[in-house]
């Protein structure tokens, strides 16, 4: 893989909620799938589509949802898992102004995904200023996929942190001493809890971000979709800063909760 540069990352946070999957998606374009709930990996349920004998460049599944403004976000946030292995692009996430995403106005390729694995993503937004009144999300097959099962859960809209211009994350496991008399004078250890912090920071660009609260935190490598370090967080440090030259500088650090999920590629 050809080294990263790094200057097409940026900082994700101020979520919206657009669809919490808690119920079946109920919009079909074809014969051949069968739509339903499953166990979400938020709140209790994930929408899912069980696909037989469905070929390449179909939708999936769809969802009507109330009309929401997207045009001041940048990206998706979202849960997705496959029944079957998938490659970048096999899979799209679609937005729409029009019902069943009949002409997407997103057309969002998913990284590739690993068989029956729950994976946190996100997706930029080709053309933001387009997204003023998204009635409908879904789901497509742009591959001609083995039959199988694909759900979607919980899925975000997030904006870019702005001035932001480097990040930093510590991504660490712990150990507990289970030394015992067998170990002959060796300490033994066992692999008990993970952690993740770090810190952001850039120029002040727009209303800071509020100290002490939980954010949906995404930091991205580059302007690639699995590229992409994604989890919940809270703001637990800020230190902003200026000199007679009048450039103001904002350095947030953060402390990470619950799981993190690892950058895809």
């Amino acid at each position: 893989m050809a080294k990263l540069a790094g200057k097409n990352g940026g900082v994700y946070t101020n979520s919206l909620l657009i669809e919490s999957a808690e119920d079946t998606w109920n919009e079909q374009v074809v014969s051949g799938v069968t739509l339903s709930t499953t166990t979400g990996k938020v709140g209790t349920n994930a929408a899912r589509a069980t696909t037989v004998s469905v070929g390449a460049a179909t939708i999936l599944m769809s969802e009507a949802i109330a009309s929401v403004d997207l045009s001041t976000y940048d990206a998706i946030v979202l849960w997705i898992r496959s029944s079957v292995n998938t490659s970048a692009g096999d899979l799209r996430i679609l937005l729409d102004d029009t019902a069943n995403c009949a002409s997407a106005l997103e057309n969002l390729q998913v990284p590739a995904l690993t068989a029956a694995t729950w994976t946190r993503i996100l997706l930029k937004f080709a053309t933001p200023a387009n997204l003023t009144a998204i009635l409908s999300i879904g789901l497509k097959q742009q591959a001609d996929l083995a039959d199988g099962t694909f759900d979607v859960d919980d899925v975000q809209a997030l904006q870019q942190v702005d001035g932001m211009n480097a990040w930093t994350l510590d991504y660490k496991g712990n150990t507990e001493e289970v030394t015992d008399f067998a170990n002959a004078g060796v300490e033994a250890h066992i692999p008990t809890t993970s952690e993740w912090n770090g810190s952001f920071e850039g120029f002040k660009d727009g209303v800071p971000l509020g100290f002490g609260s939980e954010i949906y935190l995404a930091l991205g490598e580059s302007a690639t979709s699995g590229q992409c370090w994604l989890g919940n967080a809270i703001v637990t440090g800020i230190s902003p800063n200026t000199t007679a030259k009048g450039v103001v500088l904002y350095k947030y650090i953060y402390q990470g909760t619950a799981d993190l999920q690892v950058a895809l590629l």
